[in-house]
């Protein structure tokens, strides 16, 4: 999801395993299986249109078919790719906003708003997590795309 120049990078892992060998990734399904940042991301993008979503979140290989299109470029053969899905759950609020604050894209994107901006998305962030029902515990279904392929003989 991070690397900058993913086609290279998967030729680089169909170079380096044996021929009859598997080759397979994972990444995180962020433009549309992810509602846990996508409740940030679309509410950033209500409140300020300007708004630029980091491009490592959004980058290629995370919709549908993105994967096997790019195992099939680099020459992999007998190419599958399927979504995995587990929960995402949080204790409360703060259990979902806190790391977010600290981590990779999103944590560069919140220390790059203004205290003030930082907290009226906190706060319309928030009121989606709770959906008028009290702070507590919330589970979101998260998907990741995993795809693997063969190096030919």
């Amino acid at each position: 999801m991070f690397i900058p120049d993913v086609e290279h990078a998967v030729a680089e892992m169909r170079r380096v395993v044996r021929p009859g060998g598997r080759v397979a990734a994972a990444v995180w399904d962020t433009f549309g299986g992810m509602p846990n940042i996508r409740l940030l991301w679309d509410t950033a993008a209500v409140l300020d249109p300007a708004a630029e979503r980091p491009r490592a979140l959004f980058s290629s290989l995370t919709a549908p078919g993105e994967m096997s299109t790019m195992w099939r470029q680099v020459g992999l053969t007998e190419v599958e790719q399927t979504s995995l899905t587990i929960r995402m759950d949080y204790a409360d609020f703060d259990d979902y906003w806190r790391p977010l604050e600290s981590e990779g894209p999103i944590g560069l994107f919140l220390a790059g708003l203004s205290y003030e901006a930082r907290a009226v998305l906190r706060e319309h962030v928030r009121r989606g997590f709770v959906c008028n029902r009290p702070d507590g515990p919330r589970s979101f279904a998260t998907t990741a795309w995993a795809c693997r392929g063969t190096v030919p003989s």
